[in-house]
């Protein structure tokens, strides 16, 4: 289905800029010639830099013109509902205007209205390409150049390697962009303060070095040789091992080579060099300045961009202007759109555990005998109420199986299928030609019909334009997606080749869990927690996240208080069951419906013991358990040396007299150095009343260094911060940047401030924002599209992973979790009650849950399993008629 243009006026008025944003403004608001200038981003600053390279230090009455940036695959949003549904773009047209440039950087003519087929860039090859040499496919990761140089007498000597030397423009504080230009060009005017240093030992094309020849005109500039990381083969595919046995030399001759096509973010932008071609864009030949000068160079202009997006609800929008739209950097994991292929993941605890029965309805059985979890495709997604359209394909024929809506929170994306739009992809090529190898003639051109991009998901079927132009439909299965990794990684993963036996610390600790990981860790995504300083008004700073918290923490030597912020609308009393509930209350006409507040669900079993098996909150046993992730650490306590076990006396103390009630400690007489620790979530999170256990490793220099942290995930990524693989990202443990209080202090840092830390500023009631540079959504319309969405995956999560708790206790902890989920099971499932009925009693009457369909579905799918589990272990009231019990109440207020 096809929409209209969206609305430029209401576009016009966002003005929140991105990176490579050409706009235009004046130095002097309101008077003064309109100026053209591209953002860059240079660390944590926005920079605008002119047509000429110089950065403009005053800008006014800003207008954003284009955003050439956006590329196939970009997740967007609407720039005048940022909070709106979001799409996917899935093509883009750029139009460019060129200008030549006289010395002063000034335009002298302009050519309109250029595709980019008709123009190559100075330098051919961009960092990040993709290009193809015989039967392999890589990715461009660095390119030497050579420069001809010309003097003011008519002397010519060819630089080798230019940009490695220390020859520079006459203007050196232009800005550019590096990834896809150089600063040597056509008539770029370059100088050196070492002439003997680079022109003696150059190559003299005309003439003959010079002492005083420091001062020169480029004239040419040629690509030397390429650097490749080779990442599949027509005969591989993308095997990572095969293709690191046999791929061809990393050095490559530019002319050994065939673009394919440019990384995702090698998009046009003003000041980009450029010479115009009657061709398409190709590599270079080489020319001698003697035989043949290079064109013109010219410099983008301008750019036009519009761009075809596909909208969750399956809309699709031809020919947008790119102004229209604005970057959506902040994607929620369980944004699918029409034509993704989906695992169900409501059976993903029964796999880890080992528990999965025959008759399991999300299991399918392939032709070998084995299960797997049912795949799925998308058929319309519903992204208000969290559920989507799928259609389950069978495993062996993909042909559809059955229709169902299901719950967002209970499906991933396919891991062997996911494939998107824009994914560079390759077949085999036996896949094609039926078998007959493929003979390379490296006079030939190179066969690139088994080298493609995704151009389209539908029914299914994978859309596919091939290398050699042609387009067909294919099956997930039938193609391999290319790495997509930044170029600078795989540079540094070229670099670490040479290292071999090394292993990083992270990976180490993930493959100590590989009986409760699924899946690695995408990205370091983190919370600056640290500690907070006496008389803190409770407030969260930019040390621990968003301003609004249900927490107050107080840190001091030997004191931890928390304290709970109560709402004054829903009572005093609060229940030992209540995770963070966004709600609406119907107390009052007068009140704002659309006000959400944070509130907790009041129970009728509203007080009990905190500390259910009275289990001492800090206590020392004589070894450590088996399963304690460190235990096999070389460096043990009893070689720390008496200074060493002196402090961790100490620290054994704080934690003894100042602990809270819900954080447990334990230590170990023969193991000095390691601690085993767990937590109760606290009221007011999707946390509340789940149980999250650390291990801690104290390393010999502490307290110079924080200890190791490992968190016991079950492979479930429940908080930004807590990774599947176990690693806990928190500038406390300098696992993350900060800076002050936030990092480490071994002179004020303890023990208790981390634990603490964890509990209050980690597992918080709005964890979403913990999200590295999230703190700036808060209370943003897209901040709030992500925000309940995460909290209610988070307090799904953390059911699940009470359900692995008491299938697989850590040892030393089997009763306190027992214990625990007895006494407190019935207030779990009371919760999941008031959510699933959408309200829930209070003493001002009744009050709505703002729940998403989604949500109560995927619940309703782990409230068996959780009343069948509390029920083994012998928890108070948790039969099947309790969950029914005060419905029609609500149902009626």
């Amino acid at each position: 289905m096809d929409v209209a243009v969206a609305d430029e006026k209401a576009a016009a008025a966002y003005v929140e800029l991105y990176w490579l944003d050409l706009l235009s403004f004046r130095a002097v608001r309101g008077s003064g010639p309109v100026y053209r200038g591209l953002v860059l981003q240079d660390a944590d600053a926005l920079l605008l830099v002119r047509l000429d390279g110089s950065l403009a230090r005053e800008s006014v009455d800003l207008k954003i013109l284009d955003r050439s940036a956006l590329h196939v695959g970009q997740i967007v949003v609407s720039a005048s509902d940022v909070g709106g549904q979001i799409g996917v773009v899935t093509g883009v047209t750029t139009v460019l205007d060129l200008a030549d440039l006289n010395d002063s950087g000034k335009a002298t003519k302009v050519i309109r209205g250029v595709s980019p087929s008709r123009v190559r860039r100075v330098r051919a090859l961009s960092l990040g390409d993709y290009v193809v040499s015989g039967a392999w496919l890589g990715r461009v990761v660095e390119v030497s150049l050579d420069a001809d140089v010309m003097f003011d007498d008519g002397a010519v000597c060819r630089v080798s390697d230019v940009e490695s030397t220390d020859l520079r423009p006459e203007n050196p504080e232009a800005f550019y962009r590096p990834q896809m230009n150089t600063v040597f060009y056509p008539r770029r005017r370059v100088v050196t303060g070492d002439s003997a240093a680079i022109f003696e030992e150059a190559r003299w094309l005309k003439g003959h070095w010079k002492p005083d020849r420091e001062v020169g005109t480029v004239v040419n500039v040629e690509m030397a040789g390429v650097y490749v990381y080779w990442i599949a083969s027509a005969q591989h595919g993308t095997n990572e091992q095969l293709v690191l046995e046999l791929a061809p030399p990393v050095y490559q001759s530019p002319d050994s080579l065939t673009f394919f096509c440019s990384a995702p973010d090698c998009s046009w932008g003003l000041g980009d060099r450029v010479f115009l071609t009657d061709a398409s864009v190709s590599l270079p030949d080489n020319h001698h300045p003697d035989d043949q000068q290079q064109p013109t160079t010219m410099a983008v202009y301008r750019t036009r961009t519009t761009v075809d997006v596909l909208w969750q609800d399956g809309t699709r929008q031809h020919g947008a202007r790119s102004t229209s739209l604005a970057p959506s950097s902040y994607m929620n994991e369980h944004g699918f759109f029409p034509g993704q292929y989906v695992v169900d993941n409501a059976c993903t605890d029964d796999i880890i555990d080992g528990t999965t029965g025959a008759g399991d309805d999300n299991m399918v059985a392939t032709h070998s005998g084995s299960t797997a979890r049912r795949v799925g495709v998308v058929r319309s997604p519903n992204s208000k109420d969290q559920t989507l359209d799928v259609s389950w394909l069978h495993p062996d024929n993909w042909e559809v199986q059955c229709d169902d809506t299901v719950s967002v929170y209970d499906l991933g994306t396919d891991p062997d299928h996911s494939v998107f739009y824009g994914d560079v992809v390759v077949r085999l090529l036996s896949d094609i030609t039926g078998g007959t190898p493929l003979a390379h003639d490296k006079s030939a051109p190179d066969d690139l019909s088994w080298v493609g991009h995704v151009v389209d998901l539908h029914d299914g079927h994978v859309q596919v334009k091939w290398g050699d132009c042609s387009t067909s439909t294919v099956l997930p299965h039938e193609i391999s997606i290319a790495n997509k990794e930044d170029y600078t990684q795989l540079l540094a993963k070229m670099g670490d080749w040479a290292e071999e036996g090394a292993v990083d610390a992270t990976e180490e600790l993930c493959a100590a869990n590989t009986e409760n990981q699924q899946d690695n860790p995408a990205d370091a995504r983190t919370v600056e927690g640290g500690m907070i300083e006496e008389g803190s008004d409770g407030s969260m700073n930019e040390l621990d996240g968003p301003a609004t918290t249900t927490q107050n923490v107080e840190v001091t030597e030997h004191v931890v208080t928390i304290a709970s912020h109560e709402d004054p609308n829903v009572g005093s009393t609060l229940t030992e069951g209540g995770f963070a509930l966004v709600t609406r209350s119907n107390a009052s006409d007068g009140e704002d419906d659309s006000a959400e507040d944070l509130v907790v669900i009041k129970a009728t079993y509203a007080t009990r013991d905190d500390d259910p098996s009275k289990f001492p909150r800090f206590d020392i046993v004589p070894s450590p358990p088996a399963d304690h992730i460190y235990l096999d650490t070389k460096e043990q306590g009893s070689k720390y040396g008496k200074k060493w076990v002196t402090m961790v006396q100490k620290e054994w103390k704080i934690l003894e007299n100042s602990l809270p009630d819900t954080i447990y400690v334990q230590a170990f007489e023969d193991r000095m150095d390691l601690l085993r620790t767990v937590m109760v979530g606290a009221r007011g999170t999707p946390y509340h009343n789940g149980l999250f256990f650390f291990d801690m490793q104290l390393p010999p220099s502490y307290p110079a260094e924080p200890p190791q942290v490992y968190y016991h995930s079950f492979g479930l990524r429940l908080n930004p911060n807590l990774y599947e693989c176990g690693r806990v990202c928190l500038s406390l443990l300098n696992t993350f940047g900060g800076e002050g209080t936030e990092v480490w202090s071994p002179r004020m840092s303890s023990l208790l401030q981390i634990v603490v830390s964890l509990q209050a500023l980690v597992l918080n009631d709005q964890p979403y924002y913990n999200e590295a540079g999230y703190e700036q959504l808060v209370d943003t319309s897209e901040g709030h599209r992500n925000a309940l969405p995460y909290s209610e995956k988070a307090f799904l999560l953390t059911l699940r992973t009470a359900l692995h708790l008491l299938r697989q206790p850590p040892k030393g902890f089997e009763k306190f979790v027992k214990d625990h989920f007895c006494r407190c099971g019935r207030y779990v499932l009371e919760t999941c009650q008031a959510y699933l009925h959408g309200c829930v009693a209070t003493d001002h009457g009744s009050t709505e849950l703002l729940c998403s369909t989604g949500f109560r579905i995927a619940l309703a799918n782990l409230v068996p399993r959780l009343m069948t589990m509390f029920k083994e272990i012998g928890a108070e009231d948790c039969n099947p008629s309790f969950l029914t019990t005060g419905a029609e109440d609500c149902d009626q207020s």
